[in-house]
């Protein structure tokens, strides 16, 4: 699912949105993607710990989008 979001956003800003830096848009939503795969497949599924530390950095990225999307349509 988060995939898939990240993968809309950057369909988003490249059909849609015309009035924001779409370079910095594509390349922060593929390096937050490319975290959060390689992150994921770290994670122990055994270890309540390493769940835990995966789910607060999911939320890392969700806060992350309030700043990445004003600075795009800054720049």
């Amino acid at each position: 699912v988060l995939t898939i979001c990240y993968v809309g956003m950057i369909i988003l800003g490249v059909v849609w949105l015309a009035n924001i830096n779409l370079i910095f848009l594509l390349i922060s939503h593929v390096l937050a993607l490319g975290i959060m795969w390689w992150r994921s497949q770290k994670v122990d599924l055994e270890d309540k710990r390493a769940i835990a530390d995966f789910y607060q950095f999911i939320w890392k990225l969700f806060f992350l989008e309030y700043l990445i999307f004003p600075i795009a349509c800054l720049l």
